[in-house]
């Protein structure tokens, strides 16, 4: 902005791929933009291809107005994610990618600017090869903080509707500002760079008076579940996942790299760096929430209405400290769980923790794994605003629930929350390899 002086009006040319998933729609859908200029522009010729229809019009608006035009092609990906596991479709799309690009190569002398959006690279289309003076702005420094909302925007620009959703939450601004960190913030596009908060979620909670998840209803999950019930771990758990750093800048999304696509639709986010390689995890509460909500139902093999009912009742059960009434979804939710490649005792032990922990984070606990105490470390604490689960897990093949009892009693992992205020539960849990599920749990109140 600051680099423009004269501000001349010039001609844009705006064409929205968004909801566009077959090349029969997306060559009609150009050709009609292309039609609705022409109005105002002329045509050369009645049957012309589609690349010299878009070139003439783009001389025809510099002829009448004697500026430069400008072309913004906003989400152009879409339509390739939309058909990523459709060959023939994505071939058709590319032909006519290919036909449509090519011209603005051609008439880059009549250009101020093209802008293209997008979440995914597809450069195998060519695209980026007849367009080669299109830059990547995705790891630029200088615009890491261009597509969000910066802390010190969020406290300048809304400051009185932070003080509005505190009051409507009934908390003070500084507890409804950190609420809002844990749950929005986080996204980092240059290791180096300032982290922003996600925009649309912060304008819909700031809007509604409520810190509530928004991720979910912004689209993209039906396809990241087929790629995860197709190429993903049902184990992963997503977080320090290291990459490449050529594999993150240059690649291309494909369906079969899930890390990338994580990172490319924004499920993960920029950790660290350490000059060749990429430490990945989520960038905040709300995207990790939606994630395990798509990859939890393929991890259990159950549907996603079967773990979103469970998790409503293990939410209002924990609401009420009623620990036996969690157990019991618990128990339910996990039984028959789908027997995975690797079934050593330490892998099945894993990946039941692993199953637990994300139903709980579902239902808005705060998780320690693996607390280092005096005398061992505890399996899982789960945190929750009404109660504090500690809990202790073995295999029956490894000593079972007894063994989990006494090394919960033993070792006084209790211990170190007995001075909390809201009630602390210790929880010992045994899984079965034979059942695979939950088979006996024990409950003490501690407090």
């Amino acid at each position: 902005m600051d680099l423009e002086k004269d501000w001349p009006k010039r001609q844009v040319f705006h064409f929205d791929f968004s909801g566009i998933s077959t090349a029969k729609d997306l060559s009609a859908y150009i050709n009609i933009r292309i039609s609705e200029y022409e109005e105002v522009y002329g045509r050369k010729e009645m049957y012309m291809p589609l690349k010299d229809r878009m070139y003439d019009l783009m001389q025809r608006a510099y002829d009448k107005t004697g500026q430069q035009v400008a072309v913004l092609v906003d989400e152009y990906d879409a339509p390739l994610q939309h058909t990523l596991f459709i060959q023939n479709e994505q071939e058709a799309l590319k032909d006519v990618y290919r036909d449509f690009f090519p011209c603005f190569k051609t008439g880059r002398h009549l250009l101020k600017c093209l802008f293209l959006t997008g979440i995914m690279k597809f450069t195998q289309l060519s695209l980026f090869s007849v367009l080669n003076t299109v830059v990547n702005l995705s790891f630029n420094k200088k615009y890491a903080t261009v597509c969000g909302i910066t802390r010190n925007e969020l406290l300048q620009e809304f400051d009185a509707e932070l003080d509005a959703l505190a009051d409507e939450k009934e908390i003070s601004k500084a507890e409804a500002i950190a609420q809002m960190e844990a749950m929005y913030d986080g996204y980092h596009f240059h290791w180096k760079g300032e982290g922003v908060f996600n925009p649309y979620s912060v304008i819909n909670a700031l809007s509604d008076g409520d810190i509530m998840n928004y991720w979910i209803s912004t689209g993209g999950n039906q396809m990241l579940s087929s790629m995860l019930q197709r190429f993903g771990s049902k184990e992963a758990d997503y977080e320090g996942i290291c990459i490449d750093r050529l594999s993150l800048e240059e690649s291309d999304a494909n369906a079969t790299n899930v890390i990338l696509f994580l990172y490319q639709a924004g499920y993960l986010t920029i950790k660290d760096f350490d000059g060749d390689v990429y430490t990945l995890g989520f960038p905040n509460r709300e995207v990790r929430q939606a994630l395990y909500s798509i990859v939890l139902p393929n991890a259990l093999a159950k549907s996603e209405e079967d773990v979103s009912n469970c998790t409503t009742r293990i939410k209002t059960a924990l609401n009420k400290a009623d620990i036996e009434t969690v157990m019991e979804n618990l128990r339910a939710i996990v039984a028959g769980t789908p027997y995975s490649q690797d079934n050593s005792q330490k892998a099945l032990e894993e990946r039941f923790v692993f199953i637990l922990k994300h139903i709980l984070y579902l239902c808005k606990c705060e998780l320690e794994e693996e607390r280092h105490v005096a005398k061992g470390r505890i399996d899982l604490v789960a945190h929750h605003p009404k109660c504090i689960l500690v809990m202790e897990m073995k295999m029956d093949s490894n000593g079972g629930l007894a063994a989990a009892d006494e090394q919960m009693t033993d070792r006084h992992y209790v211990n170190a929350y007995m001075a909390e205020k809201k009630p602390v539960f210790a929880v010992s849990i045994e899984f079965s390899s034979e059942q695979r599920g939950i088979t006996s749990y024990k409950i003490n109140r501690c407090n």
